[in-house]
């Protein structure tokens, strides 16, 4: 800063600092007014609470004789109830009437008249007052209720107080319980004598604590939204064993200041205006200068390459910001040392030399790599190009340059090397299209998998995973999902060029510009005949028997679901054929495993020749088999069906030359006769090929309902 816009910017601050006083000093008069306007409210609020506080206390305390009485005598006679209540109705009092409730059961009031439906209540059990009473015996204290709107009409608090019995001898009120003195508060009247129902009333009141709760209560009085109102006062009120808590607002506004507050802003306006008026001409003969050293200087911070200045000597005369973001340390550090040492060690010697025999050359330009040490320690690579300073005379007096950070561009460089490695010796095929579909490149993988040489298909529109005369054939339906989408992976069926099928694992990737459009699309791609083929081969074990090649449980199982939810939709019926050979544990043990798994083939054989293709043969375990007729009308046609099993059954296995032969019981179930699951219906047919074998084995049966 220049000592003329120090000046300036001084004479500014003082008239401002002035004009700022000025307002203060106006603000804390006007807020100590209004502090002492609120100080004489809250006093005329006090008196108000007191005076509300004192005539509750006084119309319950007027009640303490004729507890003590109830106390000591163990109880009341009416006669002498009525003559102590006159006496106390007589006094100017709040209290609506005097009621004794032995056992909780109002018996005495008075007056009477106008109050006979409260003879006989029940306060204990009251649906709105029932609260209050079991609150008052479980504390063994008095509790005030209310406003409550009492059943002879009018709204009232109620004080009630529980009565103990005064044994002769004992202490006061260690007997047992009596039972209560209810007195109803006239509520309306208490207001009116406070004045809280006077429309001139000087305050807005609202007030919270139903049943003496305190700021926890609901509003009963007045305006619940003063109690958010932030100029509210707020006053906790002591209501006989409870409290209430009031929300005052003063009607009207409170006394102004304003003519204080807007004297002293027009002063300070005045001083304001008075320090611009002074300093803005002389502003005016400096900002030129001002704001072109400002261009010059944000254009230095907004570059992110390093402009540098030497003298004459080589020594640094001036680095811009972007040295700090360069090397971690900030440019005055660097003033006046050899320029050289901003490098690398390594390169500071060829550069000083490099820099001398620039300087001498007296002309041209310098561009040259070099290397610095950033702030974490790490070598970056920059460039330097430099060109000679000249003062107004025309000689040289050092140097002007800049120095670009290259790291990243190197960096970019050999990522972009290793991506176009990977890119020719990848094992799968990959091919880049442009956001029209045209084919921009393709790898050497993706020709060995599809046969099309890369200028076969590079810069055509032809879908490349299609045959001849299928174009877009695959690709058609997923480019308006890549406009949506950034990635899309699956398996397609793609085309050689010899016209050959074959499956493929799919992938998408889309590369979008800076708008967010589609720019290019990555494909990756490869050959999964043989992993299918693998896939097919263990889900084939997974649903058959090894040695028979037939269903297994799990397959018999899936089928029978598939048949049951046709078989209820289409209403026909299943049959499940459940049998074992006869004869054929013998057979094992005589001619050896061989000759029995040969037997089991055999019968495999045998049995898928009998069965429809909707039907299912399945091999249970050992020499156990099911059938499941997949669409069965009467039980005989599952009794047809076991007929031929049986025969074909009888056809002999010969090996070397020898006929053996074999037999089965059948044991038959039919859905959903003798089951609607699976199981039930092996469990029928189990049992019904037992009852077959019990009599003598061949043949089969039907099992009973």
């Amino acid at each position: 800063m220049t000592r003329q816009s120090a000046g300036l910017t001084v004479l500014l601050v003082l008239g401002l600092t002035a004009a700022a006083l000025v307002i203060l000093v106006g603000s804390l008069v006007g807020d100590s007014l209004h502090e002492r306007w609120r100080a004489e409210r809250m006093g005329e609020l006090a008196g108000m609470r007191s005076r509300l506080e004192g005539s509750l206390s006084g119309a319950a305390n007027l009640t303490a004789g004729l507890i003590a009485e109830v106390a000591v005598r163990g109880g009341i006679s009416e006669a002498d109830f009525e003559r102590h209540a006159r006496e106390l109705m007589a006094e100017r009092t709040l209290l609506r009437n005097i009621a004794l409730a032995p056992d909780n059961v109002v018996a005495y009031v008075y007056p009477l008249q106008s109050n006979e439906a409260v003879l006989g209540l029940d306060l204990l059990n009251h649906p709105t007052q029932g609260a209050a009473t079991r609150l008052m015996l479980a504390s063994r204290r008095p509790v005030v209720a209310g406003p409550v709107e009492l059943a002879q009409g009018g709204n009232a608090l109620i004080h009630r107080v529980p009565i103990y019995l005064s044994p002769p001898g004992a202490p006061p009120r260690s007997g047992p319980y009596w039972g209560m003195m209810s007195t109803p508060i006239d509520f309306d009247r208490l207001l009116r004598e406070i004045g809280l129902s006077d429309p001139q009333f000087p305050f807005r009141i609202a007030l919270r604590g139903v049943d003496g709760l305190g700021e926890r209560g609901a509003v009963f009085w007045g305006d619940a939204a003063l109690f958010d109102a932030p100029d509210a006062f707020l006053l906790d009120v002591r209501v006989l064993e409870g409290s209430w808590r009031m929300a005052a607002l003063p009607r009207g506004a409170p006394p102004g200041h304003a003519a204080l507050i807007w004297g002293s802003r027009a002063i300070a306006l005045l001083l304001a205006l008075m320090a611009v008026a002074l300093v803005v001409p002389l502003q005016r003969l400096h900002r030129c200068l001002a704001e072109s050293e400002q261009l010059h200087r944000e254009m230095a911070e907004q570059l992110q390459d390093v402009l540098f200045r030497t003298d004459a000597g080589q020594r640094v005369a001036y680095l811009s910001p972007a040295w700090s973001r360069l090397s971690g340390r900030a440019p005055d550090s660097a003033l006046g040392v050899p320029w050289s040492d901003l490098l690398h060690p390594d390169d500071r010697a060829r550069a000083w030399v490099r820099g001398r025999e620039f300087v001498a050359a007296g002309g041209g330009s310098w561009d040259e790599a070099f290397r610095v040490i950033d702030g974490d320690g790490r070598t970056r690579d920059v460039r330097v190009r430099a060109t000679l300073h000249r003062d107004a005379g025309g000689d040289v007096s050092g140097m002007v340059g800049v120095m670009m950070d290259v790291t990243e561009r190197k960096h970019l460089e050999a990522r972009l090397e290793v991506a176009a490695r990977m890119f020719e010796r990848s094992g799968e095929g990959i091919v880049v299209f442009a956001a029209d579909g045209t084919v921009q490149a393709v790898n050497p993988a993706f020709s060995r998998i599809t046969g099309y040489g890369a200028a076969e298909v590079v810069g055509s529109a032809r879908d490349p995973f299609a045959g001849e005369g299928l174009h877009a054939e695959v690709l058609a339906g997923l480019w308006p999902v890549l406009r949506e989408r950034d990635y899309w992976q699956g398996e397609l069926e793609g085309l050689r060029k010899d016209g050959g099928c074959y499956p493929m694992a799919l992938s998408l990737t889309a590369v979008r510009d800076e708008g967010g459009g589609l720019s290019q699309c990555v494909a990756i791609f490869s050959d999964i005949t043989e992993r299918r083929a693998h896939e097919e081969r263990i889900q084939h074990l997974a649903l058959h028997d090894s040695l028979t090649g037939l269903a297994n449980r799990v397959l018999l199982a899936t089928r029978f679901e598939q048949g049951a939810a046709l078989a209820r939709r289409e209403g026909h019926g299943m049959a499940l054929l459940y049998f074992d050979l006869d004869g054929f544990k013998p057979l094992n043990d005589l001619h050896g495993h061989e000759v029995g798994d040969r037997m089991l083939r055999h019968v495999a054989e045998r049995l898928l020749r009998e069965v429809r293709q909707s039907d299912t043969v399945a091999r249970m375990g050992g020499d156990e088999f099911a059938i499941l007729l997949g669409r069965t009308g009467a039980p005989d046609d599952a009794g047809r069906v076991a007929d031929k099993v049986l025969d074909a059954l009888r056809v002999p296995l010969e090996p070397d030359g020898e006929r053996l032969c074999i037999g089965a019981s059948v044991g038959i179930s039919l859905y959903p006769r003798h089951g609607e699951t699976l199981d039930e219906l092996m469990r029928v047919a189990d049992r019904s090929m037992y009852q077959v074998k019990a009599r003598g084995a061949g043949g089969w049966q039907v099992a009973s309902p």
